[in-house]
């Protein structure tokens, strides 16, 4: 098994890069004795983590984003790729619950309809509004419940 180094390679030539001091903010300056290119490593995993959490910061607080540090602009471009991120849906056991409540909620203009069963989200739907279609949609993918608890909706009672 062989351990990970700290030996990174230049970008330009493909040579072993040297330590060469520190950024202003403290992080790791690299050289290439052959080339003369500089750079700084960065860790991916790291920045999108701090860029998720940003993102996941905004969506569930009514601040506006320019008041996250920086201009709105570059919290949508440093996150844009936050409303790809695929989310499964949980598995669904076939177990017969005897109690299912479902709700919908908006978020940024979309709906958001949730199925839930007191401990645990059993299914979701993304739409742009509570309609028939849509409640219908998620409600295909359940066993039907003992009992379902809603709040008066017009689209859940049709489905």
């Amino acid at each position: 098994m062989q351990v990970a180094r700290n030996h990174p390679r230049c970008g330009v030539c493909g040579t072993k890069l040297v330590k060469n001091g520190t950024t202003s903010a403290g992080r790791t300056r690299w050289r290439c004795k052959a080339c003369g290119a500089s750079t700084v490593r960065s860790r991916v995993d790291v920045t999108r983590r701090a860029q998720l959490d940003r993102f996941v910061g905004w969506l569930l607080n009514p601040s506006p984003q320019c008041s996250l540090g920086g201009t709105g602009r570059s919290f949508r471009a440093s996150t844009a790729w936050c409303w790809n991120v695929e989310v499964p849906q949980p598995t669904v056991t076939g177990e017969v619950l005897p109690t299912v409540m479902l709700d919908g909620t908006y978020l940024q203009g979309w709906c958001l309809l949730i199925a839930f069963s007191g401990q645990h989200v059993l299914g979701w739907q993304w739409c742009d509004r509570e309609s028939k279609p849509a409640w219908t949609a998620l409600l295909e993918r359940l066993p039907a419940p003992e009992m379902v608890v809603v709040d008066g909706g017009r689209g859940v009672a049709a489905a």
